[in-house]
């Protein structure tokens, strides 16, 4: 049986060797490593050469490209990017002009003008940065002169940075350990060559690389699988790569895997186990591959991008009131409420009338959730019933709807709210969301400077005023971590204020530290002394202020 499957012993020379030509399929991911992983090849090789032995990096995978002559990538982008990046600085740090040459060899085929042919690079990237690439790393001498500025694309960041890194690490070192260098990365990286015959065993071949064993991003696993279903011809398939890159482009890798989560919770009653599979099962199984590329994913990248920055970057018309219910949405620890938000974008809008009704709704009970810390089942029970009824104001509104909150929970939540809250992700959420309650308040963006200062410490010095002012170890253990003890300060300002006594903090507060901006923080300019008495009328009024706000009060 014929496996179209061919493996060999091979060194990096000889995969680099003149007439190779090496391309990225429009299913690869964009190039993602960062100068931690760049740095740590270079002190492998470095390693290899001090001790005079190889340096395996493992399998590289190649099927034949619809051009004669071209080999297209399936695994192996980063390495052999990596080390295309090491080998142009190498050349360009070479002071020897025959040494240089003699490694442009390896990236590159001179120009043959004669033949009307300019140069064969060794390795092409794609569309996005392929450009990119030949100009600012492969070209002789560009590494020289890196852009400090490479753009809006993480993987022309990651492109430059690690080139910078390589730069700063081997310019130190001497000529002769450089071209030791160069010998151990040409013919001292030994490695396993594998070349795949077809296109559709190079899919197979590329998704089981990359979801066995680990995990690069979840979209680069779920873009091969939606291209190879939609069957596109190589026009298209390069059309629709370089939209997928411009989504990733606008989010990051990470977003983007984030974003595909958040789908795949919209779609799938039950979203646990592996992201791939759940995703395939719950999406891919049932929705048109162009249909989810044309129609779906474009809308589910612009909702995802108000939600994740609490903006309106595309202008999609988003009342003031609904960006501030998804800001202080974003101050939460858990992130169960999205799935809902991005649907209610998708499906009807920012602009909806209903909008502000339904965002302040869900705001309030996400609160409820992180303050009354329930159960994650019966949390994320309760928002797949919200997404589920988008469309049908009826159930989304109605008394027993999923989004209402029954006198009993109110009753529990207003009790909760008067304890103590005894993480930060807790306090900081539920300080920012009194800032915003508070008459002359306003909504802090939770990634403001604003950070939750404690007025009696945590931890008083035992010489100090406070041990008079708060004899009972027990009053202070429970009242430290209540809402009536809580103010916001800027970082600064807060670890200037520490563990001073009142007087001092009041006076580090308002003489220049800016408690004023902090609607939370005013009410300190009038109050002479804190006491337990203080704290305890505090938190019941703070208390009652979010209740209000949350239309519970009563």
């Amino acid at each position: 049986m014929q496996l179209g499957v061919r493996a060999q012993e091979s060194s990096l020379s000889e995969v680099f060797a003149p007439g190779e030509r090496l391309r990225m399929p429009h299913y690869q991911r964009s190039y993602s490593w960062g100068d931690r992983e760049a740095l740590d090849l270079l002190a492998d090789l470095v390693d290899a050469m001090d001790a005079s032995i190889a340096h395996f990096i493992g399998a590289l995978v190649f099927v034949n490209g619809e051009e004669p002559g071209h080999l297209e990538i399936v695994d192996g982008q980063q390495r052999l990017t990596t080390l295309t990046i090491l080998l142009c600085v190498l050349r360009d740090l070479e002071t020897d002009p025959a040494l240089s040459k003699e490694l442009h060899k390896l990236i590159a085929d001179e120009d043959r003008p004669l033949l009307g042919e300019g140069a064969n690079w060794r390795i092409a990237l794609n569309y996005d940065v392929g450009a990119f690439f030949r100009d600012s790393i492969q070209t002789p001498g560009a590494t020289l002169k890196l852009d400090n500025e490479p753009g809006d694309s993480e993987s022309q960041q990651k492109i430059i940075a690690n080139a910078a890194a390589f730069h700063r690490e081997l310019r130190e070192m001497a000529p002769e350990r450089r071209r030791a260098l160069a010998d151990v990365v040409t013919g001292g990286c030994a490695l396993v060559r594998v070349v795949v015959d077809n296109k559709d065993q190079g899919f197979k071949v590329f998704r089981v690389l990359n979801t066995r064993g680990k995990e690069p991003g979840a979209h680069d696993i779920i873009k091969t699988e939606l291209f190879q279903r939609a069957k596109f011809t190589a026009d298209e398939a390069n059309a629709y790569a370089e939209r997928w890159a411009e989504h990733e482009s606008l989010l990051g890798g990470g977003a983007f895997d984030d974003l595909l989560r958040q789908i795949r919770a919209i779609h799938d009653r039950s979203p646990k186990g592996d992201l791939f599979a759940g995703f395939q099962k719950a999406v891919l199984n049932k929705i048109d591959p162009r249909t989810f590329l044309d129609d779906m994913l474009p809308s589910y990248v612009a909702a995802f991008r108000v939600v994740e920055s609490g903006q309106d970057p595309l202008d999609m018309g988003a009342p003031q009131g609904v960006l501030d219910s998804i800001n202080q949405l974003r101050a939460l620890e858990h992130k169960t409420w999205r799935a809902p938000a991005i649907q209610f974008i998708v499906e009807r809008g920012l602009t909806d009338p209903m909008a502000p009704d339904f965002f302040a709704a869900l705001e309030r009970l996400s609160y409820m959730s992180q303050v009354m810390v329930q159960e994650r089942e019966t949390r994320n029970k309760r928002l797949a019933r919200i997404t589920e009824a988008v469309k049908n104001d009826r159930v989304l509104f109605g008394k027993s709807g999923p989004l209402s909150i029954s006198r009993d929970e109110a009753r529990k939540l207003r009790d909760r709210l008067t304890t103590r809250f005894g993480t930060y992700g807790q306090r900081r959420a539920i300080a920012l969301r009194l800032c915003a309650a508070i008459a002359g308040g306003r909504t802090i963006p939770p990634e403001s400077d604003a950070t939750v200062e404690h007025v009696l410490p945590r931890n008083p010095p035992e010489d100090s005023h406070w041990m008079i002012t708060w004899p009972d170890p027990v009053k202070r253990r429970e009242q430290c971590d209540t809402l009536g003890n809580f103010v916001l300060l800027t970082n600064k300002v807060n670890q200037q204020a520490d563990r001073l006594d009142y007087r001092a903090k009041k006076e580090i507060y308002f003489n220049g530290g800016g408690g004023q901006d902090f609607a939370l923080t005013r009410d300190l300019m009038e109050q002479d002394a804190w006491t337990s008495d203080v704290v305890r009328r505090r938190t019941e009024k703070l208390a009652d202020i979010l209740m209000q706000a949350w239309g519970l009060a009563g």
